[in-house]
């Protein structure tokens, strides 16, 4: 464990996804004063926890480095059902203007997921919402860009009506100069989605 510039690191072992294969060094970082932070102060040698949250390969130093969202353990296990998080798939809508709210800025689209089934084919629309630079990267991709959108899901309410929202914290997209997205990714007005797109994209954190 060792903290520097206000950020707490604390390696880990992974446990083994089977009997022939051996565990993996694991870098946890998170702020010191953040919640996940203080947990990992309290910890003891030896102990498991389970950690969630974006991670990614360190290949020099052949380590996960982590950034957990949520640390469980015995104490806190109740903390699992805090989890909220979705991932949405598909091809972009049509592009919306960006809109200014107070000091913020703020842009709703939709994202176009079909699955592979020709004989009986179904497309569900899911609209996305993205404040500040997820705004601004949302508003500015192509119509039919394949794109994996990760965030949280909250419940709102107008009239007797209720709505899921879909609040946007991160954004992947098929990245320029690997291959270009197709000029239909996703067609509104036919309901379509090239689904194969999606097998290009760049889903590193």
């Amino acid at each position: 464990m060792e903290v520097e510039g206000g950020a707490l690191r604390v390696l880990a072992d992974s446990l083994p996804a089977s009997d022939k294969r051996t565990t993996t060094t694991v870098k946890l970082t998170q702020k010191a004063d953040h919640y996940v932070g203080k947990l990992l102060k309290s910890f003891e040698e030896g102990q498991t926890v389970l950690a969630i949250g974006p991670a990614k390969a360190e290949t020099q130093d052949q380590v996960i480095e982590m950034q957990p969202m949520l640390v469980v353990t015995e104490k806190n296990f109740d903390d699992l059902l805090a989890i909220n998080l979705f991932m949405a798939c598909g091809g972009l809508g049509p592009k919306p203007e960006e809109k200014e709210v107070g000091e913020s800025t703020v842009t709703n689209r939709s994202i176009a997921w079909q699955s592979p089934d020709k004989e009986n084919p179904e497309t569900r629309w899911t609209k996305l919402t993205a404040w500040n630079e997820n705004s601004k990267q949302l508003a500015e991709l192509a119509n039919g860009t394949p794109t994996v959108a990760v965030g949280r899901i909250s419940t709102s309410e107008k009239g007797e009506n209720r709505y899921l929202n879909y609040s946007v914290d991160q954004i992947l997209y098929l990245p320029k100069g690997t291959k270009s997205a197709p000029n239909k990714a996703s067609d509104p007005e036919k309901n379509q989605v090239n689904a194969a797109a999606l097998g290009s994209i760049n889903f590193t954190l």
